[in-house]
């Protein structure tokens, strides 16, 4: 009888072990998993900077977060033709007039692919005939295509 309930206790402190490992390998594999997702969104980040935004002024000087580029109406114009030479999407439009948030356009509102030029060129050019002196972002969708080594 003890031997059995010795047994018993044995095999399931094997269990609880093999499931406590199995937890860490699924916990491990989440943190690789994520530290390879933050690596990409770098380097689509990177690209962004050294092929669709060098050479142009970022006109955000702190009235939004760091990360998010404002450039003017003409800058922005360049910004679209990189945008459209490398195939990159483009989810919204996002204006701000002197810092303060002015509208957003995006591509589902008129049911159109993040990377159909048509979309994106028609949103710019309606904010343009605001006639104001918008500042302008984006969202965009960097292929994973145009950052792989």
């Amino acid at each position: 009888m003890k031997k059995t309930v010795f047994i018993t206790i044995f095999s399931l402190l094997i269990i609880s072990c093999a499931n406590e490992k199995q937890k860490e390998s699924e916990s491990e594999i989440k943190t690789e998993l994520n530290k390879e997702s933050k690596n990409i969104e770098l380097k689509k980040e990177d690209f962004l900077k050294s092929k669709i935004f060098i050479g142009l002024k970022n006109l955000n000087d702190g009235f939004d977060f760091e990360s998010i580029n404002y450039f003017s109406e003409s800058d922005f114009e360049i910004v679209l033709d990189r945008v459209e030479k490398y195939g990159i999407g483009i989810y919204g439009i996002e204006p701000c007039l002197n810092g303060d948030f002015y509208g957003v356009k995006v591509h589902e509102q008129i049911d159109a692919k993040p990377n159909d030029p048509n979309w994106y060129r028609e949103a710019f050019s309606e904010f343009k005939k605001s006639g104001k002196n918008l500042q302008y972002s984006a969202t965009y969708e960097v292929p994973n295509e145009l950052i792989t080594e």
